[in-house]
């Protein structure tokens, strides 16, 4: 996606260009990074296409058909099908981001949040299943 990762003994460090770029890959045994990488791929410079993934559906809520009314309703193009996503981007608006109590959702409306104005995550607290602090976290990553 035009990024760089290494981990080191001070920490874990990303290095990009500022462009994010779309991809094709399937995510089937990374399924819980879907709804980060969701909201990357709809902020990329061109289409993305997420597989494998059919088995989210089966989570805290149907991600795949969350995903795609959420990202959509903030003027997305989501395109989903029965094990994975067609996303291609388009200019983004404020709204309020549904999570319904879905901590991998409301993390993915967070990463949407930090680039497009106005974006409200519905209970945000619901991160607290995997990462207790993340609203606090959050918070010092944007001072």
């Amino acid at each position: 996606m035009g990024a760089t990762v290494s981990m080191s003994d001070a920490g874990l460090t990303l290095k990009s260009s500022g462009t994010i770029h779309g991809i094709d890959i399937d995510l089937h045994d990374v399924g819980e990074l879907t709804p980060s990488i969701a909201a990357l791929a709809v902020l990329a410079d061109s289409p993305s296409h997420l597989r494998g993934i059919g088995h989210l559906r089966l989570h805290e809520t149907d991600r795949l058909a969350a995903l795609t009314r959420e990202i959509n309703a903030l003027g997305g193009v989501v395109v989903e099908e029965e094990t994975a996503l067609h996303i291609t981007p388009a200019p983004l608006h404020g709204g309020v981001f549904h999570t319904y109590e879905d901590h991998r959702l409301a993390t993915a409306g967070a990463v949407l949040g930090l680039v497009v104005p106005g974006i409200e995550v519905e209970n945000i607290a619901t991160t607290r299943k995997t990462l207790p602090d993340f609203p606090g976290l959050w918070s010092s990553l944007l001072v």
